[in-house]
């Protein structure tokens, strides 16, 4: 029985998502399907790759030697087929996820600038919340997120690119111009907040909470510029990144509420999983890590 290329991405895909159940997911196969390949790679080598006695996928002292030599080989396999008979290399399709925050500010000038420096690679966006988004990468259905800090798995690849201010806004004389509100004075207004896929929102409840505020949501609605709408329409305060909404606030549209202590910045990453792919993910997460900015919106 010889070796296959299906064996080996089977294999990788095992390792890079802990389980067989997780890698069936990721490769859009049944789990059987993913257990006779490694069956049959392991029975081609004359080795276990992985430890069968764990509840989880860990990988023999010899498997561990294997795993990085088939890494190797699937990387170069994927760079010969990426070649045409014109010996141009095919556009690789990366499968990025990002949050409504991002599409409104570095996001599109980040494709214009990849596009114009060779297209090499393919972008398939998702625009969703953070924690959907966060599902979609562990089952394998997306390759990059750029989301708010969250716990990830022990070896996701995760770069910090950026803190966000955020801060409350309300409508105009909601409170009086320059006064600073305690924590403790918001406890009776109503919060205009994102869904509960939304990272974001999770986290600043829970430091809420921390301060002893149950922030009582009037509205939960996934946009945020629909979230703006109803704060200047009266229905509640909303919580929201501060930069991306300087011109709103200086024209007197809105009003900025201050408190003490200050809302805790809004930490983004980009994140990736281990992949066959790994220098090219590698790759585009740095250079999402230097075209990031928050504060410019792009439609101005």
């Amino acid at each position: 029985m010889s070796l296959t290329y299906n064996q080996l991405v089977a294999m990788l895909a095992v390792v890079d998502s802990g389980t067989f159940e997780r890698a069936a997911s990721r490769l859009h196969l049944t789990q059987s399907t993913i257990t006779k390949r490694i069956q049959e790679l392991e029975a081609s080598m004359g080795f276990l790759v992985f430890d069968r006695s764990k509840r989880q996928a860990i990988l023999t002292p010899q498997g561990e030697q294997f795993v990085s030599q088939a890494r190797e080989t699937v990387a170069s396999f994927d760079n010969l087929a990426s070649f045409t008979s014109e010996g141009r290399a095919i556009a690789t399709l990366v499968r990025l996820g990002v949050t409504e925050l991002s599409s409104l500010t570095w996001l599109p000038r980040f494709l214009e600038a990849s596009f114009a420096a060779g297209p090499d690679v393919q972008f398939e966006l998702t625009i969703d919340m953070s924690r959907n988004l966060h599902s979609s990468l562990e089952t394998g259905e997306l390759d990059l997120i750029v989301v708010p800090e969250m716990p990830f798995q022990s070896n996701a690849h995760v770069q910090p690119i950026a803190d966000v201010e955020i801060t409350l806004i309300g409508k105009p004389g909601l409170v009086p111009s320059g006064k600073i509100l305690e924590i403790s004075d918001l406890q009776d207004f109503n919060f205009i907040t994102q869904g509960r896929t939304s990272g974001f929102s999770k986290s600043i409840s829970e430091w809420f909470a921390n301060y002893g505020i149950n922030t009582r949501h009037s509205v939960r609605v996934d946009s945020l510029h629909a979230m703006v709408g109803l704060a200047v329409a009266g229905r509640g305060l909303c919580i929201t990144p501060r930069e991306y909404l300087v011109p709103l606030i200086n024209s007197g549209r809105v009003t900025e509420l201050l408190t003490r202590p200050r809302l805790p910045l809004l930490k983004y990453c980009v994140v990736h999983y281990p992949s066959p792919h790994e220098a090219l993910f590698s790759r585009v997460a740095s250079d999402i890590r230097r075209a990031v900015d928050f504060k410019k919106p792009y439609f101005t």
